[in-house]
């Protein structure tokens, strides 16, 4: 793309040049983090309002909430992706990133899944671990792979929500040593190839009439939203940096953004294991989100929305809610609890909602800054290829150029 089409598109280059310091901070995506958990937050509330009796337009639309995972996996395949590409010549390359993820990872997750044991053996009344439930798969990163063969009932309630968690485990797991394997125009080759792998592997498994809830979980139906984000990462360290990916993200997003339009219009649904959602909803979601990664590192008017103080808030404790408010959703909800407590009438309801709320966000706040920091501490002893600042919850910021080396194209 030339540079005289950068202007007409709004882009402010020196912005665009300042945002994308290889030792800066990256705001925005702070706040992509913090849309993506507020999305599932409104997505979580909405059902619990809708259980309570609550009905209107608004609660059917949060329904689509659930995308907010989706808009996870695409920025952890981008953050993860560049933090791997530019370091991947480093010294203990593996040893690092790995001693990064568990650090960041393992402390929360871990002490969640040992707070709901603790729970259920402290009051055994509230069947917390559920009749079958189990927290061996919940502990081994396997969530997905159980509810997917045996359903939800395989782990327990309060840990259903580990499924995501699990999938972007076994992309940790195994993307640092395909990074390794070629050129950035081999990595984007493959991550094309795992987009259609998906997108096929899902259309499949839909016409053989598959357990829809199967093909929601399982990891190698949801490997193309990671592979966008990870494509979108080794893309802006082409000749031309993230410029030239602004007019292109444009088109994307806009046709992205009128398919899910037309498809929602058409099934007057935002179920998410619909057949035409999953075979088509869920690729337009993912291209459609990293069109707006893209987007949002160079286009400063999204820029500086994604940076408004409340989104990079939410983005900086996004991991801590996501682990805690379905817990806490689940004590208070699927428990004796509120039938102990005699919650009746609208307005009691409502202050019930308030009250899970606020504690999911008392929750994370306090495991962050108690809990999960002195462990964040610790990292500097791992540092990979040159020091980069972490804000979010489960990724770290990428060292993005507006026109990378030579070398990297």
């Amino acid at each position: 793309m030339s540079s005289e089409m950068v202007p007409a598109l709004g882009v402010d280059q020196r912005a665009a040049q300042d945002r994308a310091s290889a030792r800066g901070h990256v705001g925005a995506l702070d706040g992509v983090r913090g849309i993506a958990i507020a999305l599932v937050l409104i997505y979580h509330y909405s059902l619990s309002a809708q259980d309570a009796g609550f009905q209107g337009g608004f609660l059917k639309a949060a329904n689509i909430g659930w995308c907010g995972v989706d808009l996870f996996f695409v920025l952890s395949g981008f953050l993860i992706t560049g933090v791997l590409y530019d370091s991947r010549n480093s010294q203990r390359y593996f040893l690092n990133f790995y001693a990064r993820r568990v650090l960041r990872i393992f402390p929360l997750y871990y002490l969640a899944i040992l707070s709901v044991w603790v729970l259920s053996l402290a009051w055994p009344q509230a069947k917390i671990l559920g009749a079958h439930g189990s927290l061996a798969w919940p502990t081994l990163y396997l969530t997905n792979i159980i509810v997917a063969l045996e359903g939800a009932s395989a782990v327990p309630t309060a840990l259903l929500h580990f499924w995501s968690l699990a999938i972007e485990e076994h992309f940790y797991l195994l993307w640092p040593f395909v990074v390794t394997l070629g050129s950035r125009r081999f990595l984007m080759g493959l991550a094309g190839t795992i987009i259609v792998a998906a997108f096929a592997l899902r259309a499949a498994f839909v016409l053989q009439g598959a357990d829809p809830w199967a093909i929601y979980f399982l990891t190698p139906m949801r490997m193309d939203a990671v592979a966008v984000g990870a494509f979108c990462s080794l893309a802006i360290r082409g000749p031309n940096g993230v410029l030239g990916l602004v007019r292109p993200a444009w088109i994307i997003g806009a046709v992205c953004v009128l398919g899910i339009l037309i498809l929602v219009a058409i099934t007057k649904s935002v179920y998410p294991i619909k057949p035409a959602m999953q075979v088509i909803g869920h690729s337009m979601l993912a291209l459609g989100f990293g069109a707006f990664i893209v987007v949002g590192l160079a286009w400063s008017p999204l820029a500086a929305l994604l940076n408004i103080g409340v989104l990079r808030w939410l983005g900086l404790y996004s991991y801590g809610l996501y682990v805690w408010h379905y817990i806490v959703n689940t004590i208070l909800f699927a428990t004796p609890l509120k039938g102990a407590v005699r919650i009746e009438g609208a307005i009691e309801e409502v202050i019930y909602l308030l009250v899970a709320i606020t504690l999911a966000f008392l929750m994370a706040i306090a495991s962050y800054h108690l809990w999960e920091q002195p462990f964040l501490r610790l990292k500097r002893h791992f540092t990979i290829g040159r020091a980069l600042p972490e804000a979010g919850p489960n990724t770290c910021h990428p060292t993005i150029r507006v026109a990378p080396r030579a070398a990297d194209k």
